[in-house]
This record gives C-alpha cells, sequence and structure tokens, in this order.
C-alpha cells in the first residue's frame, strides 16, 4: 500500500483522499502503464472527484449552489488538467463521433490555440475565449470534463456573470487575485484528487505529471505528433507543448512511501 511521507495538505481528509487516489492508481496500471489503463485511472479519479462533490453540496441548504446546467460563466478561462484527464478526454471524443465531426472539434481546438497564442491566463479570462467544447451553454464533453470542473461550484450565478461580462468588476477580480464565492470542500477534495494522481505516477512510474491546459493538450492530442501518448508513457516531456495549468502540486519530491510494483 502506498502511504505519505510527508503532509499535503492540513486537511487529514484531503491527505486520506490523495492516498486512497495514489492506491488506486497502483491499482489500475500496475507494473506496465498503458494508454487504456490511464484511461480507465483517469475515468475513475473522475468518477470519484463528482460523486465527492455531489455528497459535499448535498450538504449545503436549499438553493444554495447557483450553478445551473445552461449557466456556463465558468467556462470562459483557461483550464488545468492532468495527463491521463487529457487521455480520457481524446478517447471519449474518438470512440463517440463520426470522422466528420472529431475533425470539426480538431479544427476548433487548433483555431482556439491560434486564437489564444501568446495570451495570459487573465487575459483569456474573457467571454471572447469560451472553452473549445462549450456547445450552446453546455458542456459537450460533460461525461469526461476534467477533475477541475467537479469541483467547482458557486453561491451567486450573477456575480459570476458579472465578474466575467463587465469589464471594470473582470479588472478589479483579476487584480485582487481572490476567488468567486463558493463551498470550498469540492474544490478541496478535486485538489486532493489531482495531488494523488500527480505525485503516484510521477514518483511510482517516472511519468512527466506537470499539469497541462486543456485546449493546448487536447490540440495537441488531436492534431499533434500520433505518438505523445505513447512517448509520454516511456518516461519522455511530449506534453511539453500543453503544459500551462495550474494545479500543479508543489515539487516536494519523495513524498509517497510505496513497496515495489506487483509484476502484471
Amino acid at each position: 500500500m502506498v502511504g505519505l511521507r510527508a503532509a499535503l495538505f492540513r486537511e487529514a481528509w484531503q491527505n486520506e483522499l490523495s492516498v486512497g487516489t495514489a492506491n488506486t492508481a497502483r491499482a489500475v496500471l500496475r507494473a506496465e502503464p498503458s494508454v487504456d489503463r490511464a484511461v480507465e485511472l483517469a475515468q475513475s479519479a473522475m468518477d470519484a472527484t463528482s460523486r465527492l462533490a455531489e455528497a459535499l453540496l448535498s450538504r449545503a441548504p436549499e438553493g444554495a449552489v447557483a450553478c445551473r446546467a445552461g449557466c456556463d460563466h465558468c467556462c470562459h478561462q483557461p483550464v488545468g488538467l492532468t495527463p491521463p484527464e487529457a487521455l480520457a478526454i481524446a478517447a471519449h471524443l474518438r470512440q463517440r463521433l463520426a470522422p466528420e465531426a472529431l475533425a470539426l472539434v480538431a479544427a476548433r481546438l487548433a483555431q482556439r490555440v491560434s486564437d489564444t497564442r501568446g495570451l495570459s491566463s487573465a487575459a483569456r479570462f474573457s467571454p471572447d475565449h469560451p472553452c473549445p467544447f462549450l456547445d450552446r451553454a453546455r458542456c459537450s464533453i460533460y461525461e469526461v470534463r476534467p477533475l477541475a470542473c467537479r469541483g467547482m461550484n458557486s453561491l451567486d450565478a450573477e456575480e459570476c456573470k458579472t465578474r466575467l461580462r463587465d469589464p471594470d468588476a473582470r479588472a478589479a477580480f483579476l487584480a485582487s487575485g481572490s476567488g468567486g464565492r463558493s463551498f470550498m470542500e469540492p474544490i478541496r477534495a478535486f485538489h486532493a484528487i489531482s495531488a494523488g494522481l500527480q505525485l503516484s505516477l510521477s514518483e511510482l512510474y517516472g511519468l512527466d505529471m506537470r499539469p497541462l491546459e486543456l485546449t493546448l493538450a487536447l490540440d495537441l492530442l488531436l492534431n499533434g505528433s500520433e505518438s505523445a501518448a505513447a512517448d509520454w508513457l516511456l518516461g519522455k516531456h511530449s506534453f511539453e507543448p500543453a503544459l500551462g495549468g495550474d494545479n500543479a502540486v508543489p515539487e516536494l519530491g519523495g513524498v509517497l512511501a510505496a513497496p515495489p510494483r506487483s509484476p502484471t
């Protein structure tokens, strides 16, 4: 069983969640990671994050959570994710879409990368730069949306709208560096699960788990080198062009304690 040599978070339940995720990663990937196993692991982490977020949000007073289908104010900013999440989204698109539809998605990703090249994260927080997977105010990859999206929630949809669409309010928000009003426990849960993924795949398998940016990562997988995923599993930095997420775990080194991996 995997354990922690040092705490990652102040909250004990977050550390336990990270350890649980790391042990799940070890069980799913076993001695020889593959693309299919990485996708399975990402889907497991996604499902666990959603279940936990829903359970935590169910404790909120009725009507307190403002997020609803069709409310897309938070879908206009860069989104960080891990390589397995990116692989799961790419696999989902390839399995669910006809070749023509997949080509349209790939073209939209390439265009969005071109449109936002050189822009800072702050500049990309804008109604002019919606998520490429946003379709008529709804998420077209909702089943495989990143962990970050699953943990986020808002207590005030009007605040979200004003913060995004009013230039002065947006500038004040970006200058303050503070977030909107949300329940923090689901956000903390997502960070803990992401930490478990990042640390386990990095320390146990030697994989590059630096966080990626959603648009860049999917553009790389759908429009870039066909060997990107296989090269990543060999320990190469094939996702380097897609770096840019902000959900990274601090570079602590040697945080996990684990016995040698069992053979497949």
